[in-house]
C-alpha cells in the first residue's frame, strides 16, 4: 500500500510535538507515565488517520493527485497480457543466433555493475515522466499502475526489454517515417511495444497478429490480405501503414490520443459505451472505471514504455544489438514464383535472415504476381542485392534438391493413380479443391477417392492443417461429397481416435482444430463447452482426429502398383522393339 509522503511527514511532526509536550489541554503538567499513555493513544490515532486517508486515495471514484505526484486509481489492472507478449520473445528464433548475441555498452556510462538493478522512489519516476510530458502531446502522468508496468519492463522482464531495445533499431526508423507521413505523434511508435514487444509474428489469444496486432476483419478493412501463402499482418511495412491509417481515423473521431489508444485496444464501441456511462465526458481517466479490464492497463503500459525507452540507461538495461540495422535492409520486386530455398542455395542469403525479414511469406514461398498483379516484394540484407539482380534469372530457374524430389514423386503418384483410356485421362486431370468449413485432409481424401499421403505430396504440405478457403491441387477420382463408400473399399485405412490435448499459451479452439484436422464444433461437443466459454492454458481437451491405419499396407500397395506399371511399360517397350526388328527382317 502506498502511503502519501505528505501524510508520513504529518505523522512524524505529530510524534515530534508530542515528545515535547508535558501538560494537558488545561495547562496541567502531566506525570511521565500519564504522558506516555496519551502519546501512545495519539500515535495510534494518527496512524489510523493516515491509513484511512490512504484508503480514501485508493478507492476514490476519479484519479486523485497526492502531494508526491503519485496518482492512485481504484481497482487492479491485469498485467498478464503484457507479460505474455514479452514472453513471446523468449522463443523467437532470431535471438538464438549471432545476430543478437552482443550486448551494448551504453549502460556502462553510469558505472553500474553488470547485474545491478537500480530502483527509484515515486518522486523520481514522477519527475522524469513530467519531463517527458513536456516533450509530447500525450498527457503523461504517473500513478500506481504506471509504476507496476515500469517494474515489469525495468525489473521483472528486463532481459526481454534489452531485446526490444535492439529491435527498435530495425523497426523504429520505419515507424517514424510512416507516422510522420500521417501526421501522428512519433511517440506512437511505442504502441507497437505494448502490442507485440516488436515480435513480427506475435499472435494474441484472440487471433490478433503482427507488430501492430490487427484482427483479421480490421486488417481486411485497411487493405491487408491473408491467404495460404501470405499474411500481410506479419509484413512490417504494410502493417505499419495500416496502423497509421487506423490511428488517424480514430483520432478524427475522439480528438484525444489516450481515447484513441483505448479504442485501438478495445474497439470504438467499448469506448463509446464507456463515455456514455461516464456522462458523456471524453477523457480517458474519467471513463477509466467503465473500460474493459485490459484497456484499463493499456494507457498505463503505454506511459511505462515511454518511460523505459527514454530511461533504460538509468535502469542499467543494455540493449541486445541486432546484426543489421534498418538502413542495412533493401527491397526487391519479384516477377516469378520464388522460394526461400532458391535464394538461400544460389546466392547464400542465410535462411534465418530470409525468414526474419519476410515473415509474411508463411510457407517460404513468394507468389509470382502478388495480390495486385504487380509482383511480390522481398526484403534482403543490402550486401545481397547486387548478387540477386545479377543472377535473377538463374535464381528463378534453380530447382532445389527437395523440389526435384517432390516433382519426381508427384510424377510417380500421378502415373499410378490414373486408369486407362479416356476415363483414366479424365481422372488424372488436375483439379483445384477449395477447402470448406469443417473439412480436413481425411474428408477431402475420401471425397476424391484418394489418400491423405497423396494430398500432402501433391500440395507440398508441411503438416496436415488446412483452413477454409485454402486451395488444394487434387488428382484422381471425381468429387463425390455424398459418397458412402467405406474406407476398406477405397483401400484407405482411416480410423477415428480420441486424444488428450493440453492447451498451450496463446492457443485458441480454431488453432487446435486446425492442428488436429477437426472442427471447433466437434471439440466443443466432445468437451461440453458452451459457445461463450473460453479455454485457458493448461486445460485438457478431448480431441477426435482421423489417423491413417495400415500405413505399411498402403505404402506397399503404392510400391507394388508403381512397380507393376513400370514392368508393364518395360514389357510394352520390349514388344515394340521386337516388332520393329521383325519388320526390318521382313523387308
Amino acid at each position: 500500500m502506498n502511503v502519501p509522503l505528505v501524510k508520513i511527514r504529518t505523522y512524524n511532526k505529530a510524534i515530534s510535538n508530542n515528545r515535547c509536550a508535558r501538560v494537558d489541554s488545561r495547562g496541567v503538567e502531566l506525570s511521565p507515565g500519564t504522558h506516555e499513555v496519551q502519546q501512545l493513544f495519539r500515535s495510534a490515532f494518527t496512524i489510523l488517520r493516515v491509513l484511512s486517508l490512504t484508503l480514501l486515495f485508493q478507492f476514490s471514484e476519479l484519479p486523485i493527485h497526492a502531494a508526491d505526484s503519485v496518482t492512485a486509481i481504484r481497482g487492479a489492472i491485469p498485467k498478464s497480457s503484457v507479460s505474455d507478449i514479452l514472453d513471446s520473445l523468449v522463443n523467437a528464433t532470431y535471438f538464438k543466433d549471432e545476430h543478437f548475441s552482443a550486448t551494448s555498452k551504453e549502460g556502462e556510462k553510469f558505472g553500474f555493475p553488470a547485474n545491478f538493478v537500480p530502483q527509484y522512489s515515486d518522486s523520481v519516476y514522477a519527475s522524469r515522466i513530467a519531463l517527458l510530458a513536456h516533450k509530447t502531446p500525450f498527457n503523461l502522468v504517473y500513478n500506481d499502475h504506471v509504476r507496476g508496468f515500469i517494474r515489469i519492463y525495468a525489473v521483472d522482464k528486463r532481459n526481454l526489454t534489452a531485446k526490444i531495445l535492439g529491435l527498435t533499431k530495425i523497426y523504429f526508423p520505419l515507424f517514424e517515417e510512416k507516422l510522420d507521413t500521417y501526421n501522428i505523434p512519433l511517440e506512437m511508435k511505442y504502441l507497437a511495444i505494448v502490442e507485440s514487444a516488436l515480435n513480427p509474428t506475435a499472435v494474441s489469444p484472440a487471433g490478433a497478429k503482427g507488430l501492430w496486432q490487427f484482427m483479421y476483419g480490421t486488417g481486411k478493412m485497411y487493405g491487408m490480405q491473408s491467404s495460404s501463402f501470405i499474411e500481410d499482418r506479419y509484413d512490417s511495412e504494410k502493417a505499419t501503414v495500416a496502423a497509421c491509417r487506423y490511428l488517424r481515423d480514430l483520432y478524427n473521431i475522439y480528438g484525444d490520443w489516450f481515447l484513441t489508444l483505448a479504442a485501438y485496444n478495445s474497439g470504438p464501441g467499448n469506448v463509446n459505451k464507456a463515455i456514455r456511462r461516464a456522462g458523456g465526458i471524453k477523457n480517458y481517466w474519467a471513463i477509466w472505471d467503465y473500460l474493459p479490464a485490459e484497456t484499463k492497463g493499456y494507457v498505463p503500459a503505454f506511459i511505462a514504455v515511454n518511460y523505459i525507452m527514454n530511461y533504460y540507461n538509468e535502469h542499467n538495461i543494455r540493449p541486445v544489438e541486432p546484426g543489421f540495422l534498418y538502413h542495412d535492409i533493401d527491397t526487391l520486386r519479384t516477377t516469378r514464383m520464388l522460394s526461400f530455398d532458391q535464394i538461400n542455395e544460389t546466392i547464400g542469403v542465410p535462411m534465418r535472415d530470409l525468414q526474419f525479414l519476410n515473415p509474411q511469406y508463411k510457407l517460404g514461398i513468394i507468389p509470382a504476381a502478388g495480390y495486385n498483379g504487380n509482383g511480390s516484394v522481398i526484403r534482403l540484407p543490402k550486401q545481397y542485392i547486387a548478387q540477386f539482380q545479377k543472377r535473377e534469372q538463374e535464381i528463378y530457374a534453380y530447382k532445389s534438391p527437395g523440389a526435384v524430389e517432390r516433382e519426381q514423386l508427384l510424377a510417380r503418384v500421378e502415373s499410378f493413380s490414373g486408369g486407362g483410356g479416356a476415363q483414366g485421362a479424365a481422372e488424372q486431370a488436375e483439379k483445384t479443391h477449395i477447402v470448406q468449413q469443417g473439412e480436413n485432409l481425411g474428408s477431402i481424401a475420401r471425397m476424391y477417392r484418394t489418400y491423405i499421403s497423396q494430398l500432402i505430396v501433391w500440395n507440398n504440405l508441411k503438416d496436415p492443417e488446412v483452413t477454409p478457403g485454402q486451395k488444394l491441387i487434387v488428382f484422381g477420382g471425381t468429387e463425390n461429397r455424398n459418397s458412402v463408400q467405406n474406407d476398406e473399399e477405397r483401400g484407405i485405412g482411416v480410423r477415428k481416435k480420441i486424444e488428450s490435448h493440453r492447451v498451450g499459451r496463446h492457443e485458441t479452439l480454431s488453432s487446435i482444430a486446425r492442428k488436429y484436422g477437426t472442427t471447433v464444433g466437434r471439440i466443443t461437443e466432445l468437451n461440453h463447452l458452451s459457445h461463450r466459454s473460453g479455454i485457458v492454458a493448461g486445460q485438457h481437451l478431448k480431441i477426435e482426429r482421423e489417423v491413417v491405419s495400415k500405413r505399411s499396407r498402403i505404402s506397399s500397395r503404392h510400391s507394388r502398383g508403381i512397380k507393376s506399371v513400370q514392368r508393364a511399360r518395360g514389357h510394352k517397350a520390349k514388344k515394340e522393339s521386337s516388332a520393329r526388328h521383325s519388320r526390318k527382317r521382313r523387308r
